[in-house]
């Protein structure tokens, strides 16, 4: 019988270690994918923006000393504009966006998956065990997935942290329950 408990609740404390873990993942996706959507905004609005002010200043102006002068200073904006368009094709910012963005998903259902089997286990240990194995096995493809994206550890670290403050655990590391999301000397939770 005691058996029964400590396996039950082994499986429940890797539950709670998963949905931390899973947590911090989908947090790291959300900030890229903020990134990725920002950037890509700025091209758009460049790529819009740009064309329309040398079309109106040239409309408006024609070859006037203002209209040269105008073009003059949109000429750099408009080769910005073009490099950060081939940036972003070369690093594929639109494919990086929509991955961060499906991977964040997952990562936050899987960690609210495991929360919820920590919480209220299933009383029959074969039950428990068979609902811990599908979340598990869900994880595993995701993980195998996400691993073809490199994080740094100033990015693992943060999404620790995030993952801790929000769920109220305590750092593995420091023992401490994190409070907000400003940096510590904590190595697992704080250098970010």
């Amino acid at each position: 019988m005691s058996n029964t408990l400590s396996k039950s609740e082994q499986l429940r404390q890797d539950s709670w270690s998963r949905s931390i873990n899973a947590l911090g993942t989908s947090y790291i996706f959300q900030e890229k994918a903020r990134l990725n959507k920002t950037l890509i905004r700025v091209i758009t609005v460049l790529s819009i923006s740009v064309p329309l002010l040398i079309g109106a200043t040239y409309g408006t102006y024609g070859q006037s000393t203002i209209g040269i002068v105008v073009l003059a200073v949109t000429a750099p904006i408009t080769i910005a504009q073009v490099v950060l368009s081939g940036i972003s094709l070369v690093y594929k910012w639109d494919e990086q966006l929509a991955y961060s963005l499906e991977s964040l998903t997952d990562n936050r259902m899987l960690s609210e998956q495991y929360e919820d089997i920590a919480k209220c286990p299933p009383l029959e240990l074969r039950e428990h065990e068979t609902k811990y194995n599908l979340i598990k096995a869900r994880d595993d493809f995701r993980t195998a997935q996400d691993e073809k994206i490199v994080f740094t550890s100033k990015e693992n670290c943060k999404g620790m942290r995030y993952a801790l403050w929000i769920k109220q655990k305590a750092c593995a590391t420091c023992n401490i329950v994190p409070i907000d999301m400003l940096p510590t000397k904590c190595q697992t939770c704080g250098k970010f």
